[in-house]
């Protein structure tokens, strides 16, 4: 299960959930959202970036190393200000130009296109006035800022200039890479949020609720199982998820009552094989 998509994959991931006994997908986008929403972890994350658009701060800072739940949790946060009745434009930073960038943002804030850079930047400076009349707040949120190309930090750089615009933008990025979206952008972030590997037993708790959220009340990994889940994730997130599968599909072509520390131990030896 290393490839994206299609029918075979769906029908191996239908077969191991039969097993396990889980009424829905244990690791799609959507269940993955639910859960890690619920750790402790991104949880307080969720609720800083919470308080920043309502008190319409400009810039936040969400940061943390690869895999440890960035991008899932952007994008929760984007669901959670769209049903507030905000404006949200999410957007990928990596291999985005300033002109794409922008078409992102004069979409999300319904404002008319335009094609010529000095009129679309008018056209949204424009936008945001009647924002503000309407007190409506626009949020722009950037996956992968650090890996942003020079203009498009310059957008970012510039929209934040603009004085009293409804307008707050919430950027991801790796903490050993932040310094690339440069000292003036770094300076004006009000809020620095840090997502932190989990511990021994957030990773317990997170595999837990994600089974119960599936419908699956009685344990499936054992301690010793478990335990290793950990040890070999680090605490990150998508490691967990990944290793976690695995050894469900494992478990599942052996008929095993629980996942156990060797089954565990053979889906890493399987992931390290495929690099």
């Amino acid at each position: 299960m290393h490839g994206g998509g299609g029918a075979a994959e769906r029908q191996v991931v239908a077969m191991y959930q039969k097993y396990w006994g889980l009424q829905r997908s244990l690791f799609s986008t959507a269940a993955t959202r639910e859960s890690l929403a619920a750790s402790p972890v991104h949880a307080e994350a969720l609720a800083r970036m919470d308080f920043l658009r309502e008190s319409r701060g400009g810039f936040g800072l969400l940061l943390g190393s690869a895999g440890s739940g960035k991008s899932t949790v952007l994008a929760e946060f984007a669901a959670r200000a769209e049903r507030a009745a905000a404006l949200v434009t999410l957007a990928t930073c990596a291999g985005t130009d300033d002109s794409s960038l922008l078409a992102a943002l004069a979409a999300g804030l319904r404002a008319e296109p335009e094609n010529h850079g000095t009129f679309i930047w008018r056209r949204l400076g424009d936008r945001l006035d009647e924002l503000k009349l309407e007190n409506v707040e626009g949020l722009l949120l950037l996956d992968d800022l650090d890996r942003a190309a020079p203009p498009a930090l310059a957008v970012v750089e510039r929209l934040l200039a603009v004085p009293g615009a409804p307008l707050t933008i919430v950027a991801t990025a790796r903490p050993e890479t932040a310094k690339r979206i440069g000292s003036r952008l770094l300076e004006q972030a009000a809020l620095r949020i840090y997502l932190s590997p989990w511990n021994e037993e957030e990773t317990r708790e997170y595999v837990t609720t994600s089974l119960k959220n599936a419908g699956r009340s009685r344990p499936v990994f054992d301690e010793a199982a478990a335990r290793r889940l950990f040890e070999l994730s680090g605490g990150a997130p998508r490691k967990v998820n990944q290793l976690a599968q695995l050894a469900l599909l494992a478990g599942a072509g052996q008929q095993l009552t629980q996942i156990n520390r060797e089954t565990i131990d053979a889906v890493q030896e399987e992931l390290s094989a495929c690099r």
